[in-house]
């Protein structure tokens, strides 16, 4: 019994073995906090990228002064897949849009939609009426003033599953015409 006891004693007391154990404990959550830390990162950087690809298909649009074609809208649409370098699905929705102080509303001169996947920007499905629905995201124009209006669409899946869901990043940018009263596309329609 004698022996027992100090066999029992020095289990009690002996520290052999606890750093394995601790690393069997600690190892699953910090993987789980890697992990975790690497879906948000890799969140943010995919909507920041979203967001500078956006403003330089605005910016390059704003900068035209021959007619846009529904050919160069694909090529934004092309453009902006590229920027982004994802396989999920975008869509693009490029639109001249007017302030009309005789009707008192904004108008679409002319818009068109490029979208994979079968993604639609909610705003370009419903055509005039879009611009009605985003009139707080407008600036306050004179009478015949025009801008440009991009709107960019794309899904995030995330790679691991650490609680961030999948969502869609939307934008919503406003660029008036930088070098001509207005930007026209005598082949495109309106809320195509």
């Amino acid at each position: 019994m004698k022996k027992l006891r100090s066999l029992l004693r020095t289990f009690g007391t002996s520290e052999s073995g606890g750093a394995l154990v601790e690393t069997v404990i600690i190892l699953p959550i910090m993987m789980w906090a890697f992990v975790g830390m690497f879906v948000y990162w890799d969140a943010y950087r995919v909507e920041n990228t979203a967001m500078k690809a956006s403003y330089t298909v605005s910016d390059m649009i704003t900068r035209e002064i021959a007619d846009v074609t529904p050919a160069y809208v694909t090529g934004m649409k092309t453009m902006f897949d590229y920027l982004l370098d994802s396989d999920e699905p975008t869509s693009i929705t490029v639109s001249s849009v007017t302030w009309s102080q005789a009707n008192k509303r904004y108008e679409v001169l002319w818009s068109e939609t490029r979208a994979t996947s079968g993604m639609m920007n909610p705003l370009a499905r419903q055509g005039l009426t879009s611009i009605a629905l985003a009139k707080n995201q407008l600036p306050n124009m004179s009478d015949g003033d025009t801008v440009i209006v991009v709107q960019t669409r794309m899904n995030y899946v995330p790679t691991f599953n650490v609680g961030v869901p999948n969502f869609t990043y939307d934008q919503f940018i406003v660029t008036r015409p930088r070098r001509a009263p207005k930007i026209t596309c005598p082949t495109c329609g309106v809320g195509t």
